[in-house]
């Protein structure tokens, strides 16, 4: 199983063909999936990205 590089607070851009592109904060790590609280995305829930998709913004 990968490691997940990331932790909670980590400000992140992820890129997947499931759930499209986001950026945000990291508020939730189960495994290798975490949940995005995205800046340009829905306020009352989480997206869930697979930590492969998810890189830290240039």
């Amino acid at each position: 199983m990968a490691r997940n590089p990331f932790k909670v607070g980590d400000y992140v851009l992820a890129d997947d063909p499931f759930n499209g592109r986001a950026e945000g904060v990291v508020m939730v790590i189960d495994g290798r999936s975490m949940g995005l609280y995205a800046i340009n995305g829905p306020t009352d829930h989480y997206l869930y990205y697979d930590c492969r998709t998810v890189r830290f913004p240039d």
